[in-house]
């Protein structure tokens, strides 16, 4: 069977140390949904190359999977929201991911979100 060209699009925010689990559960969830592509909107205070730091390892063990990570700040949520908009029609499905600490920002993300975005939800590590 073929993978999917659509990508699976992640929006998240957690703490630095759950990087590393997060990063494999995603590529798990990629493999499982027949994609060979996903696209990572984090939200964090962590810039690019301190993400890329803590996702490394989890990064190299899934050469084979294009991904392509975008690093927001709390106060750069309507650009990523623009974004995610721009490309919701590549999406193939929509997953949420966040610790508790975090979950208040994903929840506010949720609320200016689309609906016709909103149904593409395959699954919700917030709830």
């Amino acid at each position: 069977m073929q993978a999917d060209s659509k990508f699976l699009m992640i929006i998240s925010s957690t703490s630095p140390e759950d990087i590393p689990e997060f990063i494999k559960k995603m590529f798990k969830e990629c493999r499982l949904s027949n994609s060979k592509k996903l696209i990572l909107h984090f939200i964090s205070e962590l810039s690019y190359p301190e993400f890329i730091q803590y996702a490394r390892e989890s990064l190299l063990d899934n050469i084979d999977l294009g991904v392509y990570i975008y690093t927001w700040k709390k106060e750069d949520t309507e650009q990523m929201l623009r974004k995610v908009i721009e490309t919701k029609d590549s999406m193939k499905g929509l997953i949420l991911y966040c610790d508790d600490n975090n979950k208040v920002i994903i929840e506010k993300i949720m609320q200016k979100i689309p609906n016709s975005i909103k149904a593409n939800i395959i699954k919700d590590y917030c709830k």
